[in-house]
């Protein structure tokens, strides 16, 4: 069985993307909702954090799906 090269490099790169995006998700929900408790705003700036960080995350998995030629 001949394995290519190219498929798991594509592969670990954009698992890696979405990975990256999972995270910012989750860093952004946990630093928002100090904030919000620090500042009585509970759930905007949270919300905002999340909704940025998902925007965010999108732009990154496309600049990688770019640079790996995945896409026009």
């Amino acid at each position: 069985m001949k394995v290519d090269g190219r498929k798991i490099r594509v592969a670990l790169l954009m698992g890696n993307a979405v990975m990256t995006k999972a995270l910012m998700i989750a860093a952004a929900w946990y630093v928002g909702s100090q904030l919000d408790k620090k500042y009585k705003t509970e759930p905007y700036i949270m919300f905002g954090m999340v909704v940025l960080s998902m925007i965010l995350g999108v732009w990154y998995i496309l600049r990688v799906a770019k640079k790996l030629h995945l896409t026009d």
